[in-house]
């Protein structure tokens, strides 16, 4: 199950990011999602319980 978040980002940088979604046909949603997999890489297939901890010690991407 996917989780929304809320993030705060800059106004110029969001209207890019919306402009490369339409050129790759993506919703925002989608863009934003496969460009932080392709970013992360191989991070990502890490288990919760191998994943770096916050400063809060929540596991990252919670």
């Amino acid at each position: 199950m996917k989780i929304p978040i809320t993030v705060r980002i800059d106004p110029d940088l969001l209207d890019a990011v919306r402009d490369c979604a339409v050129r790759e046909n993506r919703n925002l949603t989608n863009f934003i999602e496969t460009a932080l997999r392709d970013r992360i890489g191989a991070n990502i297939a890490l288990a919760p319980h191998t994943r770096p901890k916050t400063m809060a010690g929540s596991t990252e991407g919670r």
